[in-house]
């Protein structure tokens, strides 16, 4: 769902766009380039002042949590009860308050991308497409424009105490993903770095989407083309794993995942 967000004060005046994205019931906002931090939601000035418009979920959720019933409410299943709702819903109740609240005059009307503003289309195609964990703490982000960058995260959030078990455990760093709708990439939800501020501290690279996706459809085997490669069973793969002579980059239940470099330059092809 996509809501505008409107100054009832100022003429209507439209500052930007919330997001919600039903699947993870996450929360991103999108507010114009063109707004200081005297126009912006008060709640969202100090990123305006910082030149921040892309808002991640945590702050996001705040200025949610701002225009509905909270969860710890006198009375609220009466309250849930006399408005056809089941369970509390940060969404439903948002939408039937119409983002309204007693602090600002801000007001959400419910929109769709085809009358979105050109100043956020134009961000929404330099989002996160996809990323991956590299050696030494790096990460390569691709992203929407068919750019790409590798980032130092290590470098860039050694000073972060959320970070640092991520930097210390290379498992839990592996697990890194892009957020909701590519605004940006994370380790859970508290630890979240911007699409815009990949681009700001990464460093341009060659290596095209497309390249990784080549790459894994000609040069990644699985268990059943080494077997044929090799001219032997599924079993015998088992046991070549279980010695060591081959190793997988992915180990499933009933497959694995082999480079085709490393099958080849093995003693057995």
């Amino acid at each position: 769902m996509i809501f505008e967000i409107r100054d009832s004060y100022e003429n209507d005046r439209l500052l930007g766009y919330l997001f919600y994205y039903e699947r993870s019931r996450r929360f991103f906002i999108e507010l114009l380039s063109e707004l200081d931090e005297w126009s912006a939601p008060f709640l969202l000035a100090p990123f305006v002042r910082k030149g921040i418009y892309s808002i991640g979920s945590e702050w996001s959720m705040k200025f949610v949590n701002q225009r509905i019933i909270p969860p710890d409410r006198q009375n609220l299943g009466a309250i849930l009860r006399d408005n056809g709702l089941k369970s509390y819903e940060p969404i439903k109740l948002l939408q039937l308050s119409e983002g309204r609240c007693a602090q600002d005059e801000l007001h959400l009307v419910k929109t769709s991308i085809d009358y979105m503003n050109e100043d956020i289309l134009r961000r929404l195609k330099l989002k996160v497409k996809d990323v991956m964990s590299l050696s030494d703490y790096k990460v390569m982000v691709f992203f929407n424009d068919e750019t790409s960058m590798v980032v130092d995260i290590e470098k860039s959030r050694r000073e972060d105490r959320l970070f640092g078990n991520i930097l210390k455990y290379r498992s839990l760093f592996e697990n890194v993903r892009v957020s909701p709708g590519g605004n940006g990439i994370e380790w859970g939800e508290d630890r979240f770095i911007s699409s815009e501020e990949l681009r700001k501290e990464g460093a341009p690279s060659e290596i095209k989407y497309d390249d990784l996706k080549g790459f894994i459809k000609n040069r990644v085997a699985d268990t059943t083309d080494v077997s044929e490669r090799l001219n032997c069973s599924r079993q015998n793969i088992a046991g070549l794993c279980e010695r060591e002579v081959l190793n997988p980059i992915k180990n499933g239940s009933n497959n694995k995942l082999f480079l085709m470099g490393e099958v080849e330059s093995s003693q057995l092809a």
